[in-house]
């Protein structure tokens, strides 16, 4: 199970509880109205139940019999700043497996101009003489009825201008025929043979002219990326037995975010690549003749054939605590053949990063564990659960605990950085996965700590396990 599944079964454990009943029922019936997260859901004379689960999930204090007015936007603020990081759509999704209509979609569907929003695009194949591909049929189809992903996209588009909607459907549409047809990629192999995939602006520039018309951050490549994740979740589910949805969108995490290796494997199952060049990741192996430190590209991390066996991986965020620890040239190499290696993700994980990391975890390279520094503060935090939650018993907090925190902030400065009033409420509703009263502790202390306010601590664990190979689980309790 995948970590938006776990969060969608999550969610549906939690919000069964007899005492959100009605106020969920209010929500969806708000927000279909609204058609946003606005104005107030409201349970008019509130039973004990619907108080505790009503009360635990704001912080508030409402007694049985109160009317209790609920603020959507406060709602879905509390939805994203939560373990489960759905917002109001997202939960009703995931919820009841429909999607949530509003008033405005249910019109949509039954008007005429939209209907000819894809019988104009339909025109436009059958004048070319392309025919369409079976899927991209089917998911044009799925759109029109509004049970297809990409739906909500589309439609906040045609309303604001059917023009534009009309143009980036026709991109999406022309590009994904492409690649099933087996066309995108003529032309771009030696001696005739094409290659088993495009990067993607290449198909950008054959489908439109433009090389950045199928980024996901522009319509139509968030259309063309919706269509190919709801068809790989589509074969996931066939594979294991289970019923895929008759809406695309129901799938839990289908329009949620993904990590940068999900969205490359999306586009790989589908023939597509994308930048493998940009991704960097900054290693230093000091058993290994102390060369180095080296950037490795991802490109370059997938295709190197063999890699060499190391004790444990070192891992920090910020590249002024890698240098300082690569300064040290602390090598030893008469001492072992294999030791740990050095990884700086220079703040949130790269493609490139976690790619190399699974594959000394999935090839059994790594012997030993990844040890996590970062800083104290909600970013240093989400990057540490990230890895966490990735790799497990493999994982192991450098420096990065309770102990540490207050430790380091009663050595440090009195004029340090502190914490937003904003970031302290995200920590109350956040925890690290290695150590449950961390989060709260730096709220309640209120100031960052950073990296190079321990280094001295960092640099004596690494030479440790440079000289003298790893020094496992003590690094845990520090």
């Amino acid at each position: 199970m995948n970590d938006r599944s776990d969060q969608a079964a999550k969610a549906r454990d939690y919000f069964s509880r007899p005492g959100f009943k009605r106020m969920l029922e209010a929500v969806w019936k708000r927000y279909a109205s609204l058609e946003k997260a606005g104005g107030h859901a409201v349970i008019s004379r509130s039973t004990a139940a619907e108080c505790e689960a009503i009360n635990t999930f704001f912080g508030w204090y409402k007694k049985p019999g109160d009317d209790i007015r609920v603020p959507l936007a406060d709602f879905e603020q509390e939805l994203l700043e939560s373990a489960f990081t759905f917002t109001i759509t997202e939960l009703h999704e995931v919820l009841t497996g429909e999607p949530l209509r509003t008033k405005s979609d249910r019109e949509l569907l039954a008007m005429q101009e939209w209907g000819r929003l894809f019988e104009t695009l339909e025109a436009q194949f059958a004048e070319q003489g392309t025919p369409l591909q079976p899927a991209v049929a089917e998911w044009l189809s799925g759109l029109r009825h509004g049970r297809a992903a990409g739906y909500r996209t589309l439609r906040e588009l045609w309303r604001a201008a059917p023009e534009t909607a009309q143009r980036e459907l026709a991109s999406a549409t022309c590009a994904w025929n492409l690649l099933l047809a087996g066309d995108a990629t003529a032309g771009l192999g030696e001696n005739g043979s094409p290659p088993s995939a495009v990067r993607l602006p290449v198909l950008a520039a054959q489908t439109t002219g433009d090389p950045h018309a199928l980024d996901r951050n522009v319509p139509a490549g968030r259309l063309l990326f919706q269509a190919l994740r709801s068809k790989e979740l589509g074969k996931q589910f066939a594979e294991t037995d289970q019923t895929d949805p008759s809406d695309p969108e129901a799938i839990p995490g289908l329009s949620s975010g993904v990590d940068t290796l999900e969205a490359r494997e999306i586009y790989r199952s589908a023939g597509i690549f994308d930048d493998d060049i940009s991704s960097l990741v900054h290693i230093y192996c000091p058993w290994d003749g102390g060369n180095g430190p080296y950037v490795l590209s991802l490109r370059q991390v997938e295709i190197t054939s063999v890699l060499s066996p190391i004790t444990d991986f070192y891992v920090v965020e910020n590249p002024a605590v890698f240098s300082t620890l690569v300064d040290l040239n602390e090598a030893n190499e008469s001492a072992y053949t294999a030791g740990p290696m050095l990884v700086c993700t220079s703040g949130p994980a790269s493609a490139a990063a976690l790619r190399l990391i699974d594959r000394y975890m999935e090839e059994n390279l790594v012997s030993g564990h990844l040890y996590y520094s970062g800083d104290f503060d909600v970013k240093g935090i989400s990057i540490g659960n990230v890895l966490a939650s990735r790799y497990g018993d493999r994982f192991t907090a450098w420096r990065f605990n309770r102990e540490s925190y207050m430790e380091g902030c009663a050595l440090a400065l009195p004029n340090g950085v502190t914490l937003s009033t904003e970031e302290r409420l995200r920590l109350a509703k956040m925890q690290a996965i290695w150590d449950n009263s961390l989060c709260n502790t730096m709220r309640d202390v209120g100031r960052k700590l950073f990296q190079e306010q321990i280094i001295v601590n960092l640099i004596n664990d690494w030479r440790k396990a440079v000289i003298g190979g790893e020094i496992g689980g003590r690094l845990h309790s520090k």
